[in-house]
């Protein structure tokens, strides 16, 4: 199994943070007796999906760096 270039990086990306919360949220959801009077099993089972296929489509998509790239000098003149 070979890992992304930027598998460090795992906390940066925005499919983390649904994928533990997909995760996360049936635990939840039985640990809780108020979360489970409030939301039905039914209701859950409706959000999985949806969330499944957000954290999905956040992993493919290209996340915008925080830090800007360098300059690319190649090709270019020092002199106007």
């Amino acid at each position: 199994m070979n890992l992304v270039s930027d598998a460090r990086q795992w906390w940066r990306w925005h499919s983390t943070y649904v994928f533990a919360a997909l995760a996360l949220l049936p635990s939840v959801w039985l640990a809780s007796p108020e979360l489970r009077a409030m939301l039905p099993a039914s209701v859950v089972a409706m959000i999985e999906p949806p969330l499944a296929v957000l954290g999905f489509l956040l992993r493919i998509r290209q996340q915008a760096s925080l830090l800007p790239k360098p300059p690319d000098d190649a090709g270019q003149s020092a002199a106007p």
